[in-house]
């Protein structure tokens, strides 16, 4: 069992957790949104080049 200040201290390290992922949530889909290749985000398909 987790004491009263284990749990306190769990719950911040869940928040800050939850700030993180949804703080790069945001910048995936910014990047997405501009299809900028630098975050290495594209519409997810290979472009292969055939010779004819």
């Amino acid at each position: 069992m987790l004491t009263a200040e284990e749990k306190q201290e769990l719950r911040c390290d869940m928040q800050g957790s939850s700030a993180w992922a949804k703080a790069g949530l945001r910048r995936r889909r910014a990047a997405k949104n501009q299809k900028n290749p630098a975050y290495g985000i594209n519409d997810g398909i290979e472009k292969i080049h055939l010779s004819n």
